[in-house]
C-alpha cells in the first residue's frame, strides 16, 4: 500500500470547509463573517458547535441559538476549535468498532484536551487552541488507513496493544505504509497549512530540538505520550517513574510533569463537558 492508494475525499465534511476554517486570519475584518459561513454550511458541524456551546462548560447563562451569536459570546478561537472538533468527530464516527473508538478517537480527543492544558502549563496560553486542534488532527492518518482496510488495521491495533510496539512500526510491517506518511499526504490533499505536517506527519514519540521553541508541538508530543502511556492509544505503562522519565526526555522538569501524571488530571479531562459530549461516537 502507498499513501496514494488512500481515498482522501471519503470524509463526511468537505475538506474545503476545514481548510477554509483553519486558514482564517483572526486579525481580518471579515474573519467572524467567514467563520460563520464555513460553520453554517455544514449542518453536522453547526449542530455540534451549538450543542457544545450551550453545555454548562461553555454556557454564559444564555441560550446560544446561532453561529454568529456563538462567535460573539465565545470568541473566534473557541468557535474555530469547536468547529474542528465537530469535523474530527465526523471523520472518526465512520466506525463504531470499540478498539478504534477507544484507541484512535478517544485517544485523539484526550490528547487534544490534555495538550490544551499542557500548553497553558508551559506558559503559552495563546497557543492553547492550536494545541487542541493539533491533538484532534494528529492521528487522522490512522483514520484514513482504518477506513481503507479495516481488517488489517485492526491487526495493527492488536499488535500495538499486545507487544507494546509503536503504531508506526506495526503499520509499516502490516500495511507497508504508516499514518505519518498518510497524514502528510492529507495535508496536501486537503490544502491545509504546511504547519499541519508538524501535527499529522511527524513521529511524536521522538524528542526534537525545535520543540524547545514551539510550545504547541511540545504540548502535542507530551499529551500524545501521556495519554498513550495511560493505556489509551497504546499499551499501558503502569510504572509512574517510567512514564515521568518519558516526559523528561522531552526536556520537561519533573516538578511540572508531576501534576499531569496524577490520576486526577485524566479524571478532570474525562469529567469535562467536551469529553462527555463527544467521546461516544
Amino acid at each position: 500500500m502507498t499513501p496514494a492508494a488512500i481515498d482522501y475525499k471519503n470524509i463526511p465534511v468537505q475538506s474545503e470547509i476545514i481548510s477554509g476554517i483553519i486558514h482564517l486570519d483572526v486579525d481580518s475584518s471579515t474573519c467572524f463573517r467567514e467563520l460563520d459561513s464555513f460553520v453554517s454550511s455544514d449542518q453536522g458541524v453547526a449542530t455540534l458547535v451549538l450543542r457544545v456551546v450551550n453545555s454548562p462548560f461553555y454556557s454564559r447563562g444564555q441560550k446560544v441559538a446561532n453561529i454568529p451569536h456563538a462567535i460573539t459570546v465565545l470568541g473566534f478561537n473557541v468557535v474555530r476549535s469547536l468547529a474542528m472538533l465537530a469535523f474530527s468527530r465526523s471523520i472518526f464516527a465512520q466506525t463504531r468498532n470499540p478498539l478504534f473508538r477507544t484507541h484512535i478517537w478517544q485517544h485523539s480527543l484526550l490528547t487534544a484536551l490534555a495538550g490544551r492544558r499542557i500548553c497553558e502549563g508551559l506558559g503559552d496560553s495563546s497557543g492553547r487552541d492550536d494545541a487542541f486542534i493539533a491533538g484532534l488532527m494528529h492521528d487522522v492518518g490512522k483514520v484514513l488507513l482504518f477506513t481503507h482496510d479495516q481488517r488489517r488495521y485492526l491487526d495493527v491495533l492488536q499488535s500495538v496493544l499486545e507487544t507494546g510496539c509503536s503504531s508506526l512500526e506495526a503499520e509499516s510491517r502490516i500495511l507497508g505504509v504508516d499514518h505519518c506518511q498518510v497524514g502528510r499526504e492529507a495535508v496536501v490533499q486537503w490544502k491545509l497549512p504546511e504547519r499541519f505536517v508538524d501535527f499529522m506527519g511527524e513521529d511524536l514519540s521522538q524528542p526534537r530540538p525545535e520543540y524547545a521553541v514551539d510550545p504547541v508541538r511540545l504540548s502535542l508530543a507530551l499529551a500524545n505520550r501521556l495519554i498513550r502511556d495511560i493505556g489509551i492509544g497504546g499499551r499501558q505503562e503502569e510504572d509512574t517513574s517510567l512514564r515521568q522519565a518519558a516526559l523528561r526526555n522531552f526536556g520537561v522538569a519533573d516538578e511540572l510533569s508531576g501534576a499531569w501524571l496524577e490520576d486526577s488530571f485524566l479524571t478532570e479531562l474525562m469529567d469535562g463537558d467536551t469529553y462527555r459530549l463527544c467521546a461516544n461516537l
